[in-house]
């Protein structure tokens, strides 16, 4: 399974789309799969809506027995969840590092 690599706009306007993708991403993730990066680094553009749908990805990967881990956050990315009061929940899903699974 690839590492899922976040887009540049995580926002209100990209969250419609990225929804189904991201869902079928999940559907090939092994259950009880332990920990399930994603690349956090390629985010330039967020809001609340972009961070909802990260929240969505955690509860499905839980639903499954997965932990989301979110790499290389970028700095928008972190600011966001900091102003939504979610600097702790990011930090908690910070992998070392974060590695494509073969």
């Amino acid at each position: 399974m690839d590492t899922l690599r976040l887009p540049a706009e995580l926002s209100i306007y990209t969250a419609a789309s990225l929804h189904p993708q991201w869902l079928a991403w999940v559907s090939q993730v092994p259950e009880a799969g332990g920990d399930v990066c994603v690349d956090g680094s390629p985010v330039d553009v967020v809001d609340a809506a972009g961070v909802q749908l990260l929240l969505a990805l955690q509860h499905s990967l839980t639903v499954r027995g997965c932990m989301l881990k979110i790499g290389e956050p970028s700095h928008p990315l972190q600011q966001a969840c900091a102003a939504l009061g979610l600097a702790t929940w990011l930090n908690e899903r910070q992998p070392l590092p974060c590695q494509e699974t073969p």
